[in-house]
């Protein structure tokens, strides 16, 4: 697979519209036990084509891009929750 002079040529960020205002919004309360909860971000490097929807824009297929995504931790009880998880 063919990289950029400099690694990663890109980065996404990939949300539904419930998801990003639980991001920015909603007050992080542990659905288990009701306790604080803290973000975490993760990033890891996948291929390009993953995030292709149009066939006009740039070729992302062709190159890696860093995909950051977010999880939140309860630090009552240390349960581990994904962004899709708390918005059910």
């Amino acid at each position: 697979m063919p990289k950029g002079p400099k690694g990663p040529q890109g980065f996404v960020y990939e949300f539904t519209r419930k998801e990003f205002a639980y991001l920015l919004f909603k007050k992080k309360i542990c659905p288990k036990c009701g306790g604080r909860m803290t973000k975490n971000k993760y990033c890891e490097i996948v291929n390009g084509s993953r995030f292709q929807h149009r066939t006009d824009g740039p070729k992302l297929s062709l190159y890696d891009v860093k995909h950051y995504y977010y999880t939140y931790t309860c630090e009552e009880c240390g349960t581990e929750f994904e962004l899709s998880q708390l918005v059910k």
